[in-house]
């Protein structure tokens, strides 16, 4: 079940409210006489920046997203492998009786290549137990014990890896949202504190007032990005062009994804990366539907999101 995305309650990126974090507990050490005054102490100080040492060194979104990546390829690796081992099974079958033969055809595999992930474990289970079945009649043209045991035991590792990559997927949903809900508690710290330090030296010392100031200057915000756009090479899917209008004052942009089975909906997006202008090149997720869309921003706004865009990757 797709987990709820949570919503960023601050419009800096989460470097700039790690750096603000750091610059902050330095202007209220300088002002801990002032604050303590007001109820906070030095060990409320120490503690804001406990939660914000914790928060710089979180995993960024991209660390998980990689996750996923390294078993995605590790299980084409897997499925190029055990399509050689169903290829040297049913072979067997094409020299006994030709390759327009019912008993072909009970295995399955004449689209193998083609095939999604599942149906393709699908067919593997079929071509053993079909292998099995004809283990006797075939043992004469090459066929074997051991080569019906080595697509068994590579259906099963398949299927682990396939296993991996959702719990991947599972992982990099959590912590995405832990982060952002990390990012939200700091955040609610830093407004409470900043707060405080604006009455304090409201009408006393402006540049103190000012070290304060979350959002210091006011800028036009950052229109929606329009006309996102997905392609790539049915032949070689990888990676696919992400392209949109440029936004004016946009100094980059977040690529949001959200993998989910092809045909299904958009589930959680999280963040992929960020990149200084369109198009992008994007490391799809194959066999699945990848759903973008994105953010302008710049120093200090982000846009709205963008219309989502999806494309249905083929498996390799």
């Amino acid at each position: 079940m797709p987990v709820k995305e949570s919503q960023r309650e601050y419009r800096l990126t989460d470097s700039e409210l790690c750096m603000f974090t750091s610059n902050l507990v330095l202007k209220m050490t300088r002002d801990s006489a002032e604050f303590a005054l007001r109820g906070v102490d030095t060990a409320d100080i120490s503690a804001l920046e406990v939660l914000g040492n914790a928060f710089e060194v979180f995993p960024p979104d991209t660390y998980y997203q990689s996750e996923v990546s390294v078993n995605v390829d590790d299980k084409n690796v897997k499925r190029a492998d055990l399509e050689i081992k169903v290829r040297d099974v049913v072979q067997c079958s094409i020299i006994k009786w030709g390759p327009n033969s019912p008993q072909y055809r009970k295995f399955g595999s004449q689209l193998m290549t083609s095939m999604g992930d599942m149906k393709f474990l699908t067919m593997c289970r079929q071509v053993v137990t079909t292998a099995t079945d004809y283990l006797t009649v075939l043992t004469d043209v090459g066929l074997t014990q051991s080569m019906i045991d080595a697509v068994n035991t590579g259906a099963q590792d398949f299927e682990d890896n396939m296993n991996a990559i959702n719990v991947a997927m599972e992982i990099r949903d959590i912590k995405t949202n832990e982060r952002i809900n990390n990012g939200n508690e700091l955040y609610s710290y830093v407004v409470k504190y900043c707060q405080i330090g604006k009455i304090i030296w409201q009408d006393v010392d402006t540049a103190k007032y000012n070290d304060y100031v979350i959002y210091p200057t006011s800028h036009p915000a950052l229109s929606k990005p329009q006309n996102l756009a997905v392609s790539f090479d049915p032949l070689n899917p990888a990676p696919v062009t992400l392209s949109w209008d440029l936004v004016p004052d946009a100094t980059s942009y977040d690529v949001y994804v959200s993998i989910v089975t092809t045909g299904a909906p958009a589930g959680s997006f999280n963040l992929l990366n960020t990149f200084p202008t369109s198009p992008a090149l994007i490391p799809p997720i194959f066999d699945k539907r990848n759903y973008f869309k994105i953010k302008a921003k710049n120093d200090t706004n982000t846009s709205p999101y963008s219309d989502e865009v999806w494309a249905d990757i083929p498996a390799t």
